[in-house]
């Protein structure tokens, strides 16, 4: 802006530098004609007077210093006498404007354009006496040569005027523009300025306060979005059409192993160049949709993509899917599993019940199947109830207690309960510790400690003891069952808790368990926020700790 007011200011300056120029001509050529002019009627008056007497026009110019051209012609225009040429040679004057001016009116004058001197010429003549018309001529250059000598001074001052007015013009722009730079465009209206500024500042400020808003929504907008997108457990990638990242949220690059600041304005190849990827992003150029299934990192991932309409992108959902699979392949498992365990008891209760209905088993060995089938139909209905518990423990244990319990209560309970067992087996039990109070379920606590005893039990050698204690630890209480049992390899060890897992299935039928016990305690403890840790050595016993966070000791 401050340029273009200067180039403004130097522009007028020229202009007025020349329109003064031109003034001062103009006015030097008026006032030096009007001089020239009044110079020849003076010296043709003069010369009029003295040709009334007996001089002639010859010697008149013969003993006069005479700087004007002298013409002499009669009343017809006919050249008598010309100073400058042969008065013979000459045509008629008779249509030039001073003469027909001083026919009629006495006098005349006129400038143009001289064909006979070749310049341009002020003509003055006046009528005689005599009838004949005096005219004198000077030449114009007078005046361009006076107006030539005053050019180098009039250039100097243009020089001088633009000087001036450029420096002038800095600081009226600097003076002009120092308010203007002064407005504090947050603050407009606040700002002192020009009273004309005073409608621009306020719409400015109003604006100021309409775009903050704007701003502001914005903002909040994309705060939401944020919370959102990185609130989301699926992975979410935004692609501009040339399959750059343009927004990434958390999920997506803990799956890819990626930097959150180094993948956007990437393509998905540059961060990953797995070939399912590849492929997927081959398929969405063609299709418009793509899928895919990847492993990566020992998790399964589900990908979906989809172009948005209007060819602005592409969006990407990334899902985990490895809970997803390893529960279906576990509900496959348990279903094959108990299916199986489910058929050994009824194969078994269909053969003896076939045979005893078919007549072919004698009187003295009817009882025997007898107790078999019994035997069998108590283990399947045991499998059953284990089952249904497991079932309601995966459903969260709706119904469930919440309730201040004695664990040494339900230890004695339990350990009363399964005595029988413990001295067909020659197993000793031993319970020590005092009286805690944890707040849970008393039925999933019973069915914790009893699992984890009975399995002491059974998995123990005869005349072996099972240990049960009770310790104060970091603000809780653990549990402890120990044996002098088989011992578990260490291979099984991380897998016991499992549904239907055993780790020696002809001596788990021989015991009669169902496999679901220890995958009971794993539920009943994590409903109590409880933790498990099993110590075991082949040969030399088991030791299981179940170790509650939150106690109250009670003596």
């Amino acid at each position: 802006m401050k340029r273009r007011i200067l180039i403004s200011h130097l522009i007028i300056s020229l202009i007025s530098v020349a329109l003064f120029t031109l003034l001062v001509r103009t006015s030097t050529q008026i006032s030096m004609r009007s001089l020239v002019l009044d110079a020849l009627q003076k010296e043709g008056s003069a010369i009029a007077r003295r040709l009334q007497g007996d001089e002639t026009l010859e010697e008149i110019l013969e003993h006069a210093i005479i700087h004007s051209r002298i013409t002499l012609m009669d009343e017809k225009g006919q050249v008598l006498y010309d100073s400058d040429a042969v008065a013979s040679q000459m045509e008629n004057h008779l249509d030039r404007p001073e003469v027909d001016q001083a026919l009629s009116a006495g006098r005349g004058s006129s400038m143009r354009w001289s064909d006979t001197l070749r310049e341009n010429m002020l003509y003055y003549a006046q009528r005689m006496s005599t009838g004949h018309i005096l005219r004198l001529a000077g030449p114009v250059r007078t005046l361009d040569t006076l107006f030539t000598s005053m050019l180098p001074w009039l250039v100097v001052g243009a020089l001088l005027i633009v000087l001036a007015s450029s420096l002038l013009s800095r600081r009226l722009t600097r003076g002009l523009l120092a308010p203007l730079d002064q407005i504090d465009l947050a603050a407009p209206a606040a700002t002192p300025a020009y009273e004309e500024l005073t409608p621009l500042l306020t719409r400015i400020m109003e604006q100021n306060i309409e775009s903050d808003l704007q701003i502001a929504k914005l903002n909040e907008k994309q705060q939401e979005m944020d919370l959102l997108l990185d609130g989301m457990s699926e992975g979410f990638l935004a692609l501009d059409p040339q399959h750059r990242i343009v927004r990434a949220n958390h999920s997506v690059l803990n799956m890819l192993g990626a930097d959150g600041e180094g993948v956007l304005g990437r393509t998905l190849p540059e961060i990953n160049r797995r070939p399912e990827i590849l492929r997927m992003l081959a398929d969405l150029r063609s299709a418009g949709t793509a899928t895919a299934t990847m492993e990566l990192n020992g998790r399964s991932y589900l990908i979906t993509a989809n172009n948005v309409s209007g060819e602005r992108g592409s969006v990407v959902l990334m899902r985990d899917m490895t809970e997803k699979d390893e529960a279906e392949t576990a509900r496959k498992r348990f279903t094959a599993n108990v299916s199986h365990e489910l058929r050994t008891p009824l194969t078994t209760i269909c053969g003896y019940s076939e045979l005893l209905a078919g007549g072919l088993v004698k009187p003295e060995d009817q009882q025997d199947f007898f107790e078999k089938i019994l035997r069998e139909s108590k283990r399947m209905l045991t499998l059953v109830e284990d089952i249904l518990r497991l079932s309601k423990l995966d459903e969260g244990y709706p119904g469930g207690r919440r309730e201040r319990v004695n664990l040494l209560d339900i230890v004695k309970q339990a350990s009363a309960a399964l005595e029988a067992s413990a001295q067909k087996k020659g197993v000793t039990q031993n319970i020590t510790g005092e009286r805690h109070i944890v707040v849970g379920d008393p039925t999933l606590l019973y069915e914790l400690v009893s699992n984890l005893m009975d399995n002491a039990i059974k998995y123990n050698k005869p005349g072996g003891r099972v240990d049960v204690s009770l310790d104060s630890e970091n603000g809780g209480v653990s549990l402890r069952v120990s044996d002098t049992g088989i011992g578990i390899d260490p291979r099984h060890q991380d897998k016991i808790f499992e549904r239907f897992y055993r780790t020696d299935k002809s001596r788990s039928k021989g015991t009669g368990g169902t496999g679901l016990g220890l995958s009971i305690v794993k539920h009943s403890a994590e409903y109590h926020a409880a933790t498990l840790h099993v110590q075991s050595q082949l040969g030399q016993g088991t030791t299981i700790t179940v170790f509650f966070p939150e106690a109250i000791k009670r003596s």
